[in-house]
């Protein structure tokens, strides 16, 4: 494992454990981390949202913006998307960045937002956004011969609707793609001050 990826893997274990701990019970918040001690992050992340929808927990927007980007790391955002946009939000959170998913989330050609990208037929789906400002972070995504956009997606880019910033693009062969387009967009999202936080 390269030096980036062990720093990776550790930032990565430090949010586990933050998310972990929005359980109130102590058995829940150590079987959750039980799971990522033995690997088993897809069960654990299956444990984790069930137990927050099940205790009807509020969730703010930037926490449910790290679960989108957990679920999706250990590939099972497609499964659990449903359900974490389920989890009860907090009304009086300010943050303005959202999970964006189903209809909400409709596909833009990738040369909309990268006008000399050399693949024209990849789509860019919006996954999280600032409803303020406009900037979004998007994934990149091949559609497959029978019409479904890819399961993996082949980069993050983090853009603005309107063109006032160059878009950064993260590709998908970095181990942290999906935390570092996290990290740029809260860097650039000037309505997002107060929530910046490294993931």
């Amino acid at each position: 494992m390269s030096d980036l990826s062990a720093q990776a893997y550790n930032d990565e274990a430090s949010v586990w454990s933050r998310l972990a701990a929005l359980l109130p019970d102590p058995d829940d918040v150590d079987r959750v981390q039980g799971c990522w001690d033995v690997g088993e992050q897809e069960a654990g992340l299956d444990v984790l949202v069930g137990r927050l929808l099940e205790r009807k927990l509020v969730i703010a927007e930037p926490v449910r913006a790290e679960l989108a980007v957990m679920a999706a790391q250990w590939g099972v955002w497609d499964r659990l998307a449903d359900e974490i946009m389920r989890c009860r939000a907090d009304g009086t959170d300010p943050a303005p960045l959202r999970v964006r998913a189903g209809a909400d989330a409709e596909p833009v050609p990738v040369r909309t937002v990268l006008p000399e990208h050399p693949t024209p037929d990849l789509w860019l789906v919006p996954w999280i956004s600032c409803g303020s400002c406009g900037r979004t972070l998007a994934r990149a995504h091949e559609r497959e011969d029978w019409g479904d956009l890819s399961y993996v997606p082949e980069f993050h880019v983090v853009y603005a609707q309107d063109g006032s910033l160059p878009p950064q693009v993260f590709d998908e062969t970095r181990r942290d793609a999906a935390w570092a387009a996290l990290a740029a967009l809260r860097t650039v999202c000037r309505c997002d001050i107060s929530h910046r936080s490294p993931a």
